[in-house]
């Protein structure tokens, strides 16, 4: 049985695909595509970097799943309705981190 583990919580678990590269199993490189390239910065390159960005050249294997194209997800269908809550919880909580964190790189901290 599969099971993944959060804040000492043991869960069954199944494989998704992944959300980050949507089972492509590479995604851009960050150091190429850090906040997004515009159309500026295609004309600045020239064609042959928007030819090379295009074709995948400058991809690396996804930081969310290594290249598997799948990661392991909570089983919904299998939690007990105590597993269920504190799951929820885990992601709401999860969920505000992130966003503080958003709001905080917005800010420039």
């Amino acid at each position: 049985m599969l099971t993944i583990t959060f804040n000492n919580t043991t869960i069954p678990a199944k494989y998704a695909v992944c959300d980050n590269c949507e089972g492509k199993g590479t995604q851009v490189n960050p150091n190429v595509d850090g906040n997004g390239l515009t159309q500026e910065d295609f004309d600045e390159q020239g064609p042959d970097f928007f030819d090379d960005y295009m074709s995948g050249v400058y991809d690396i294997p996804c930081l969310e799943c290594k290249g598997l194209r799948v990661v392991l997800v909570a089983d919904e269908n299998r939690l007990t309705a105590e597993q269920m809550q504190e799951y929820n919880q885990y992601l709401d909580d999860e969920y505000a981190y992130q966003q503080e964190m958003y709001w905080e790189r917005m800010a420039g901290c």
